[in-house]
């Protein structure tokens, strides 16, 4: 019994020298490092705290940063809530997607494109942008099309209309926009609506960042 005793007493050192030592021989993290990605003739470098998990794409760039001001999201963990806090669980995350623009010259304006699926009843909404409802009978029914004066150019926005009662889905925006030959679409929370401005200088100044000169 005895002998029992004292091995007993020895587990608790045996652990935490056995934690010490997988500690010591554990890999650390690496740092971020700049990737470089080719999207039609574009290059673009982003530092890998920037991409999304997976591997990449031929003409495409997944990318995830933290609203408002664009931080990569890998970089700063501790913005992202989890379950219980507060707030909801990444609703600070803005993804990103970067692909060949393919509307060209011609590009029909984004409420233009939309007006035969929309309400004709418009709002002004939170933040300054015009609001319309999509039809029910419409290919996007049960969502919401918000669109910067006069014809949604600058910024433009299918929202996902809050459900009554909540089914516990997140709700999401889906904006679209180019720039220097990309096509630029953001998947937000609805929360960051009204800061539209700033989403799309902050992705602009990005994407335009990254292009190799």
């Amino acid at each position: 019994m005895r002998r029992l005793l004292l091995l007993l007493g020895f587990v608790p050192i045996l652990l935490v020298l056995g934690g010490a030592a997988a500690w010591r021989f554990w890999p650390e993290a690496q740092p971020p490092q700049m990737v470089e990605v080719s999207i039609g003739s574009k290059r673009l470098h982003f530092t890998s705290a920037y991409l999304r998990e997976g591997p990449l794409e031929a003409n495409r760039v997944d990318l995830v940063a933290l609203a408002p001001d664009f931080a990569p999201a890998a970089a700063d963990p501790r913005r992202l809530p989890g379950a219980g806090e507060t707030d909801k669980a990444g609703a600070a995350q803005v993804f990103i997607t970067l692909t060949p623009d393919a509307g060209g010259a011609g590009r029909v304006a984004p409420a233009d494109q939309r007006a035969p699926y929309l309400a004709p009843e418009v709002q002004v909404s939170e933040g300054g942008l015009l609001m319309r409802r999509f039809e029910d009978h419409s290919p996007f029914a049960g969502e919401d099309f918000y669109y910067a004066a006069p014809d949604g150019q600058d910024f433009a926005a299918r929202c996902q209309r809050p459900k009554i009662p909540a089914d516990g889905l997140p709700e999401v925006c889906l904006a679209h926009f180019s720039v220097d030959g990309l096509d630029v679409a953001l998947r937000f929370d609805p929360r960051w609506l009204p800061h539209w401005a700033s989403l799309r200088a902050n992705a602009l100044q990005l994407t335009r960042g990254a292009l190799t000169p």
